[in-house]
């Protein structure tokens, strides 16, 4: 890809030179995080970075040898030990971080979409939680996104029932900074100089799921893909998320996952982030076969909000059912975060069926082939 950079003569040699050193960048910087995250893997479980398939690893190297010369065999030997395939088309993670998500989600436009106070603005459907106070940069907003004083604020902070949920409303992941808060004294305190944050109605969710975990908020990641070849949305894959031991649902804080069928069964099994597997949650004692339900729904709705969602090819969208058997949406991951090991680990390429289109288009439309800003 390096020499493809520099001969693209599509570009001035300025561009070429530009993207080429912005390229190494972010190479050597995924090479740098998923080298510790698959040291602490391997750490775990050592078994894990031993060769079983050598005739796989050798096609996996062919097939995504268009975006490295060298590609490091990590992903695929976790994904072969876990789930015992030897899919060639497992994604390397540090190839979908410096290759192909900038590549598919090129447009900083699409940021607007990961503010977590303007959700209420791109889609008429009500399926986020409803929101009481925004702060946007520094600024307090009540619910329709109106400017209001501090006074207000507090006004608003009494009347409402609790508890409440204040968590950042842009760039924040796994769970960070999120409170659940028991009264307006707590919410006036977390509030008074903060920037940046929501407050939002704290979702009870539906029984089914509190069988997993009643300590906190079970959640569906849905990963939908809007087709290089035809704009058409699909859904990737579906995976519920889960807490352990009083952890959030994140993985990365805790949490266990487990892959959901294209019949809306679970797989079978759970997995944490260093590819540990529970055949039955450690807490609850409950395994993971049943069906999902009503899980059509959410796939039909999550593909009608997606709808109004521009700028970008891959989405992930974060759910819930509600106590009364509702859908509900609690995030929106548009530009990154759209974690691939939650499908590669249960044994499906991030991409499955539609890996072939992605690596062509990616291999020819390559952000950094491309001027940019």
């Amino acid at each position: 890809m390096y020499i493809k950079i520099l001969l693209n003569n599509s570009l001035p040699i300025k561009d070429r030179i530009k993207n080429l050193i912005s390229y190494i960048q972010i190479k050597r910087a995924a090479n740098i995080a998923w080298g510790s995250r698959y040291r602490k893997v391997f750490n775990v479980h050592k078994e894990f970075n031993k060769q079983l398939d050598r005739e796989g690893e050798k096609m996996h190297k062919k097939y995504w040898k268009p975006f490295s010369g060298n590609v490091n065999i990590s992903t695929y030997r976790v994904c072969n030990h876990i789930s015992g395939s030897s899919n060639p088309e497992f994604l390397p993670e540090e190839i979908f971080m410096a290759d192909i998500q900038p590549s598919l989600n090129n447009n900083n436009a699409a940021e607007y979409y990961n503010n977590k106070s303007l959700y209420y603005q791109w889609t008429p459907e009500p399926v986020f939680p409803k929101a009481y106070i925004h702060n946007i940069d520094g600024e307090y907003l009540n619910s329709n996104l109106q400017t209001i004083s501090f006074e207000e604020v507090i006004m608003i902070a009494k009347e409402l029932s609790y508890p409440v949920v204040i968590k950042p409303n842009k760039d924040s992941g796994g769970g960070k900074d999120v409170f659940l808060l028991n009264s307006a004294d707590e919410l006036i305190v977390h509030l008074e100089n903060k920037k940046n944050v929501i407050v939002q109605e704290k979702i009870r969710q539906h029984d089914f799921f509190n069988k997993y975990n009643r300590h906190g908020l079970n959640t569906i990641r849905i990963v939908l893909y809007r087709s290089v070849a035809d704009n058409n949305l699909h859904v990737l894959n579906t995976t519920l998320r889960m807490g352990l031991g009083g952890s959030l649902d994140n993985e990365t804080a805790g949490g266990v996952f487990s892959l959901i069928n294209k019949d809306g069964n679970l797989n079978g099994y759970a997995l944490n982030k260093f590819g540990t597997k529970y055949y039955r949650h450690p807490d609850t004692g409950v395994d993971f076969s049943e069906k999902i339900p009503d899980i059509e729904n959410l796939w039909d709705m999550t593909k009608r909000v997606t709808n109004s969602i521009f700028f970008a090819r891959i989405i992930s969208l974060d759910a819930c059912m509600d106590i009364e058997r509702q859908w509900r949406l609690v995030e929106a991951n548009v530009l990154c975060q759209h974690t691939i090991r939650f499908a590669q680990y249960s044994g499906e390429p991030f991409f499955n069926e539609f890996t072939e289109e992605v690596l062509e288009y990616c291999r020819k439309r390559h952000w950094a082939l491309n001027k940019r800003d």
